[in-house]
């Protein structure tokens, strides 16, 4: 034999090979080295592993359990996808579902009315300043549709009359 066995050492240690082969590996043992050495590497290993405190028991059920979640595990989608799903059955639940209704619910009572006294303030801005409108020529040359327009007008306004002042 040639190549060295290293695959099948521990099996030799171990008692699992056939006679025939178990009887080949002790003949290539005996004219290689570098075989014996590894040998006595392995059941200096086991020496050590015999050594440690044996493991403690498991609770009743644990394997039943662990095949659970492994089954779990396996058939759980993977993916940003069904990442994403978790996540949207999760929103879907009456609790989570209740709490962003709620808080859809107050950003609208919230946002709706303020949009409401925006448009009062700017629109009541803009009747203010429509008495200098109807007397400044600037105004009836270019659209004056928007509040800021106003507001535009009305500086010009105030230039104006501040130049002509001596």
């Amino acid at each position: 034999m040639t190549a060295h066995p290293r695959p099948d050492l521990s099996a030799l240690i171990d008692g699992a090979l056939s006679p025939a082969r178990a009887a080949e590996l002790r003949a290539h043992l005996a004219g290689c080295p570098d075989c014996r050495a590894e040998v006595a590497r392995l059941q200096g290993a086991l020496v050590t592993i015999s050594a440690l405190a044996r493991a403690p028991d498991l609770p009743p059920y644990f394997q039943a359990r662990l095949e659970a979640r492994l089954r779990e595990e396996r058939e759980r989608p993977r993916g940003l996808a069904a990442s994403l799903g978790t996540q949207l059955a999760r929103l879907w639940q009456p609790r989570a579902l209740a709490l962003v209704g709620g808080v859809a619910a107050l950003l609208l009572a919230v946002a709706i009315p303020v949009q409401v006294y925006r448009r009062y303030v700017d629109r009541r801005a803009m009747l203010g300043e429509l008495e200098l409108l109807r007397d400044y020529e600037t105004a009836s040359a270019v659209d004056v549709d928007t509040p800021e327009d106003v507001l535009i007008v009305a500086q010009l306004d105030r230039l104006e009359r501040e130049e002509s002042r001596p």
